[in-house]
């Protein structure tokens, strides 16, 4: 295989110009689709914590990390959908980044191959849109495999503490990284197989294969045994920082009697709420099911990137003196985490893919390489044919994937017949008729909001102060979060004689419209879908009172 490097400059050029590209995909428009239900339940939460000061960690609700970084930009620039979406945006957007760290096992090509797998496929771009954990903890992992590369090839103690840093915001994500681990274990076993495979090869047994390996490793550790050692205190320290409770952390500072209890919550506690909610809980569903619609969402979505990771591996193991171990490391956790996931999900979701294709963009960007070298030695072989029809097929794979990235972030990035569309983002575009409650709710004393009938109406309207709420709450998503924001007044109902004519918004579900409506003769309805489908909800709103303070 030939090894094709560039000139450094050109290099920086390539990086530059992908990383933009990246930033501003994720960042135009960042705003303009309605928050999905996910979002706007760690929205509402984050809300409320940056309101009282009040944290502890909710497994229900994934890691601590977008909790705290929210926490603090809505405390810096206000609290809106673009500036909650903005980190995972910008975590998406530098992920390209990455493919610098691997450039000891690496081309140029497949360097620059990788970073524009990253920075364009299609999955990658949506849910680097969306305030959601997916894409974070394989970003951080991604990261962390980086990171350790550079410790193995250049034994610098910083790339160890940076891989170790990064593992640990991957914890602070979402709890899969556990599997991550256990998947990790899986695919070093393999590469240990790859050499005792080829052992023979060279004249030499696998047993003494084996043994000359172990004591490798072994000898590593012990000359590097005090960095390991604190790595894992900086391991410990990162999640006591992104786990502890809530405003605990902070009063152990000045009462260090209670930072054993902080300690201890923000670890045998956390891994205990862990193991309860997503391990002992169970998730019991068809594994076939969820495999299918998996299968189906790479076929409409990513099928190039999954295409090109198979093409990588296979010529990269099949090619050459022996396979790559990187090559096969990334292939081995994207496949592996692409099976595993249907079985130990509570939904079926399009997002879970990106759990594959974080890792299965680095065989990709190895296939990408090859199909640009096969064209380049037709050019130079004076093959016009073949050059040409490499060509056309290469741009027809760029230009699927730039209209398919065009539909799914832009142009139709909430309608229920987008492929990555989850059934728990809203269908309409209700972000007009949010505007007017949030107005209204300005000038108006008392309550600005009723929510009427047996779907959203709850008993006590502080029941969502802390995670989990009743289940009528959570149906109100995601409205609840924009209502939140703007510091509406909310109060329920459930018979017709309950609502008043002088409130200004009143919010049900289409079946109670004439029951609504013959209460509110003078109030204007818009309808909308707060989920995908089948969620058809009525927002009644008092035109009257927006007339009034357009003209006051």
């Amino acid at each position: 295989m030939t090894r094709r490097r560039l000139p450094r400059r050109h290099l920086f050029a390539v990086f530059t110009a992908i990383v933009t590209g990246a930033l501003l995909l994720r960042f135009v428009s960042l705003g303009w689709r309605v928050f999905h239900w996910d979002e706007a339940r760690v929205g509402y939460w984050t809300l409320r914590y940056l309101e009282t000061g009040i944290w502890e960690y909710r497994a229900i609700v994934h890691g601590p990390v977008l909790f705290h970084v929210n926490e603090i930009l809505f405390g810096l620039f206000g609290a809106s959908d673009a500036v909650a979406r903005s980190f995972v945006a910008l975590v998406g957007g530098l992920l390209p980044l990455t493919a610098w760290l691997f450039r000891s096992r690496l081309d140029d090509l497949e360097m620059a191959g990788l970073a524009l797998v990253l920075a364009l496929e299609p999955a990658l771009l949506y849910y680097g849109r969306f305030m959601r954990s997916d894409l974070l903890v394989a970003g951080f992992a991604l990261v962390t495999l980086g990171f350790a590369i550079r410790f193995l090839d250049e034994r610098e103690n910083v790339a160890l503490y940076l891989a170790v840093l990064s593992l640990g915001l991957a914890f602070g994500t979402k709890e899969i990284i556990v599997v991550y681990l256990g998947v990790w274990g899986g695919a070093m076993l393999l590469l240990l197989d790859h050499r005792l495979f080829v052992a023979r090869e060279v004249g030499e047994s696998w047993k003494g294969r084996a043994k000359s390996t172990f004591h490798r490793v072994y000898s590593g550790v012990q000359s590097y045994r005090w960095p390991i050692v604190i790595g894992l205190f900086e391991f410990l320290l990162v999640i006591l920082l992104l786990y502890a409770p809530r405003p605990d952390l902070y009063q152990a500072f000045s009462d260090p009697t209670r930072l054993p209890g902080v300690f201890n919550a923000a670890t045998i506690e956390s891994a205990q709420e862990l193991f309860d909610i997503w391990i002992d809980g169970g998730h019991e569903h068809s594994y076939v099911a969820y495999l299918t619609d998996a299968l189906q969402t790479t076929a409409y979505v990513s099928l190039p990137t999954f295409g090109f990771a198979i093409l990588g591996f296979l010529s990269d193991r099949y090619t050459g003196d022996q396979p790559r171990d990187l090559i096969s490391f990334g292939f081995y956790w994207g496949v592996t985490i692409y099976l595993l996931y249907p079985a130990i999900t509570d939904i079926s979701a399009p997002w879970s893919i990106v759990h594959a294709i974080v890792p299965l963009s680095i065989p990709a960007a190895v296939g990408i390489k090859l199909v640009i070298d096969f064209a380049i030695e037709a050019w130079d072989g004076e093959d016009r044919v073949t050059f040409a029809i490499t060509a056309i097929v290469l741009m027809a794979v760029v230009a699927q994937v730039g209209i398919t990235a065009f539909q799914t972030s832009y142009q139709s990035p909430q309608a229920d017949d987008n492929p990555l569309v989850q059934y728990g983002q809203p269908g309409g575009h209700m972000q007009a008729t949010l505007e007017d409650i949030e107005t209204i709710a300005a000038q108006n004393e008392g309550t600005d909001v009723l929510f009427y009938g047996d779907h959203f109406a709850v008993p006590d309207e502080s029941v969502a102060d802390q995670p989990p709420a009743s289940s009528n709450w959570l149906n109100r998503l995601p409205i609840a979060w924009y209502l939140e924001r703007a510091n509406v007044t909310t109060e329920s109902a459930n018979t017709p004689d309950e609502i008043s004519a002088e409130t200004p918004v009143v919010i049900t579900r289409v079946e109670h419209y004439s029951d609504v409506a013959a209460e509110l003769p003078d109030h204007e309805a818009q309808t909308y879908e707060i989920t995908s489908h089948g969620t058809e909800t009525v927002i009644f709103v008092d035109r009257s009172q927006l007339d009034n303070q357009e003209r006051g």
